[in-house]
């Protein structure tokens, strides 16, 4: 997207994102307290949950190889974070170069929320736009207006997907992501600003079990190739491209990706995931440094187990390895324009397994080393990213407050990452870092 300063997500400034995380606990807070008050307010002043068309196409579309699903949040106010004029520069420039056909169909949620660029007419709210080749999302091409809707409702997640399964059936269908976003911290992933609200990891696991899953699951969002992501979506994707640091206004790039899927429609997920993130790679956006794809089979269940029995023998023997550790968190590569409590994974591995003196442990990490070796189908990323393989894992530095020395900043969302995010239910690294942070 745009060149220059800016990109998808400039929240890497520690004292604003601690504001921020402060600001969405109030909001919430408030949010609860008024909801009562809130019933009596006109309808039409409200933003709707998910406020589908309740009309589907008369006649469906014949069953196509592929349906691609983008649920596209530009519901900011206008600043460095604004993204409604990249919101249809997408869909005209990029998803409409090559728009749909008998194989490939490509349906776009589109938000704008209050505050439109004059791009397209200047409509409000959120529109469905069937990509044609050649359109442009404009309000008279939409193929249903679905007014006020709050994107940070897995509702409303729910009932689009339900929407296009019902007018453009697919054997398989890829849904991405679109909008701000940093990984699996709460607060942060498609921010609504109509609405206060925003679409957690717990929400959007919800979600994908309401909808029983999709075929491949696309971020167009910053720092979203993190183990701790890639576990919300198990069992409800087959693989995922993303990020594991920030990425730039332009993300992926749908024209590389749609005319890959029409050249052959009869690719799987895995293959759908790697040209999604080599998409990333082709240069249209000097601020994205890394992409990997990562397939959430059986195989991510064997990374996940060798994980989680690292995590124990971690845990256990902390009394006599916690300078160890130190030294090996150190050294492991924290992607630079990211929060440096995320380390990559395999670097955390493989500086582990060199530097504690633990037969068991460094046999735990060969495991994971092996393990991502065959889940990562495809990584990319430039020099200044560091030795980078495509998956990031959350470690904060130790202490964890109130003791001194400790950094609020990371792990002040240490409670939801415990009790609300799949990867700590299927690994023992909660637990791990609960003693780490002692």
């Amino acid at each position: 997207m745009e060149a220059g300063a800016r990109r998808r997500d400039r929240k890497g400034r520690a004292g604003e994102r601690e504001g921020r995380r402060r600001v969405v606990l109030l909001r919430r807070a408030c949010m609860a307290v008024v909801a009562g008050a809130a019933l009596l307010l006109v309808a039409a002043a409200v933003p709707r949950v998910a406020a589908a068309d309740p009309a589907p196409t008369p006649s469906p579309a014949p069953t196509a190889s592929w349906t691609v699903m983008v649920y596209m949040d530009g519901d900011q106010i206008p600043g460095d974070l604004y993204l409604g004029s990249w919101l249809t520069h997408d869909i005209d420039k990029e998803m409409a170069a090559v728009g749909s056909d008998a194989d490939v169909q490509v349906v776009a949620l589109a938000d704008r929320g209050r505050f439109p660029s004059a791009a397209d007419g200047s409509w409000t709210g959120a529109r469905v736009f069937h990509v044609t080749k050649g359109m442009t999302a404009t309000a008279d091409n939409a193929a249903a207006d679905w007014g006020p809707t709050d994107m940070g409702s897995p509702q409303t997640l729910v009932d689009f997907i339900d929407w296009a399964r019902a007018n453009y059936p697919a054997r398989h269908y890829a849904l991405f992501m679109w909008d701000h976003g940093w990984g699996w911290w709460p607060g942060n992933t498609m921010e609504d600003d109509t609405s206060n609200d925003y679409l957690d990891m717990d929400e959007l696991r919800g979600a994908l079990e309401t909808v029983h899953g999709v075929d491949m699951v696309g971020w167009d969002t910053c720092l979203s190739q993190t183990i701790e992501v890639e576990a919300q979506l198990r069992g409800f994707a087959d693989a995922m491209a993303g990020s594991q640091d920030s990425i730039g206004y332009s993300g992926f790039s749908y024209q590389n990706i749609l005319s890959a899927l029409q050249a052959w429609p009869a690719m799987g997920p895995n293959s759908l995931a790697v040209a999604a993130a080599k998409s990333m790679k082709t240069g249209h956006d000097q601020w994205t440094w890394a992409s990997s794809a990562v397939s959430l089979g059986t195989r991510w269940d064997t990374l996940t187990a060798a994980v989680s029995d690292l995590s124990w023998d971690l845990a256990s023997g902390l009394p006599r390895y916690r300078r160890a550790y130190a030294v090996a968190r150190r050294l492991a590569v924290s992607p630079p324009q990211t929060y440096p409590e995320d380390r990559d994974l395999t670097d955390v591995a493989y500086y582990l397994r060199a530097h504690v003196a633990s037969p068991i442990i460094k046999s735990n990490c060969t495991r994971v080393l092996k393990a991502e070796r065959k889940v990562v189908l495809w990584q990319w990323h430039v020099k200044a990213e560091g030795h980078v393989h495509g998956i990031d894992i959350f470690w904060p530095s130790s202490p964890a407050p109130p003791k001194k020395g400790s950094s609020f900043s990371q792990w002040v969302d240490f409670a939801y990452y415990s009790a609300d995010l799949n990867f700590t239910r299927l690994t023992y690294w909660g637990d791990f870092l609960s003693a780490w942070g002692k």
